[in-house]
């Protein structure tokens, strides 16, 4: 029983002294050294290390249950870094980088079971800003591509096939379907081609077969 006491009072002893050595300040309140959260069951929530109050070095975040949910690989500066974000079975389904907790330049997606890519979108300031990438999540080839300006669909988009093929190339304002719109056969032949205006076609379509015959004309207001 004394046994089993000293070894509890250790352990107590030893706890208190990791708690003591995290969350740190310094005399002008700047986090220092390593820092961490936990979960009410007890199960970290993340660590990391801190200098002169910015992050350092690589943080890994937890979910209840333990499993790493997502590591942030920080630069010199403290403001930049790669995330990878990983599902409860250990594979990556998200990487790109944050600056000043937003998200700039490439950012993937990825499938949770296959590892494919599903979608790669280029940011700016925290917003989607240029080009939206979806591909395939079953040949991993370009399904459709869409221009972006912060965060809203802006400019051109283009649909494909399961095989690559282009199928309807047409263009956003405002995030909706607004200007020029085309749709093809599967062989490229032109099949539909008219004008959208705020979302809902507009003026004269025309409807072809796949030898270039005009088979319909109708006009929208």
């Amino acid at each position: 029983m004394k046994r089993f006491l000293f070894l509890a009072l250790a352990a107590l002893m030893s706890l208190s002294a990791v708690c003591q050595d995290i969350n740190r300040t310094d005399s002008r309140g700047r986090r220092q050294g390593t820092w961490a959260d936990f979960y009410p069951n007890g199960q970290k929530r993340y660590e990391g290390q801190f200098k002169n109050d910015k992050c350092k070095g690589t943080f890994h975040y937890f979910d209840e249950q333990g499993n790493l949910q997502a590591t942030n690989e920080f630069d010199k500066s403290g403001e930049k870094c790669l995330n990878k974000t990983y599902a409860p079975n250990g594979r990556m389904v998200a990487t790109g980088y944050y600056i000043n907790q937003k998200k700039e330049g490439e950012w993937k997606y990825f499938d949770k079971n296959s590892g494919q890519l599903l979608l790669s979108e280029e940011n700016k300031n925290g917003k989607v800003h240029g080009w939206s990438k979806l591909y395939n999540p079953n040949n991993g080839k370009l399904a459709e591509e869409t221009q972006y300006v912060e965060g809203q669909p802006e400019g051109l988009c283009h649909k494909y096939s399961d095989t690559g093929v282009l199928q309807m190339e047409c263009h956003y304002h405002q995030g909706q379907l607004d200007g020029p719109c085309k749709t093809y056969y599967p062989n490229t032949a032109l099949k539909e081609e008219g004008q959208y205006t705020a979302g809902k076609k507009s003026g004269e379509w025309k409807t072809y077969n796949q030898d270039g015959d005009l088979l319909l004309t109708e006009t929208f207001e």
